[in-house]
């Protein structure tokens, strides 16, 4: 019976140290997955913290390139009321330059009457002169 019984208490040693065994190895892989997911996790929120840093400098530099846009369009609009305003200031030379060419031309015009009629009364005092001394 005592042989029976230490038997029966090696078998239940065996066992109980199978069993510790199992839990053990169970608590190993366990502790492993469990480090392996906190790695993970680290890792996935390393991953996320930069991606947010990136997405907030590209958001700087979106709001700076607007920012350039909008002074540039302001730039375009101001160069382009300052091109209309020479155009119009233009049209008025343009206009004042064919006035001035009109009176020229008038100016030109009664002289050439005038030195016309010189010529005429120069003509009729010769004559006259002429008839006197006749």
């Amino acid at each position: 019976m005592e042989t029976r019984l230490r038997d029966t208490e090696r078998r239940m040693m065996t066992a109980l140290e199978m069993v510790n065994m199992r839990v053990s190895y169970q608590v190993d892989v366990r502790s492993r997955e469990s480090s392996e997911f906190h790695s993970r996790h680290h890792d996935a929120q390393t991953d996320r913290a930069a991606v947010r840093a990136e997405i907030e400098v590209l958001r700087r530099e979106r709001l700076a390139y607007e920012q350039e846009s909008i002074q540039t369009r302001q730039d375009l609009a101001r160069s382009e009321a300052h091109c209309r305003a020479l155009e119009a200031r233009v049209t008025v030379l343009e206009t004042e330059v064919r006035r001035h060419e009109w009176q020229r031309q008038a100016a030109d015009d009664l002289a050439v009457q005038y030195i016309m009629r010189t010529q005429a009364l120069e003509a009729g005092a010769r004559v006259d002169t002429l008839e006197d001394t006749g």
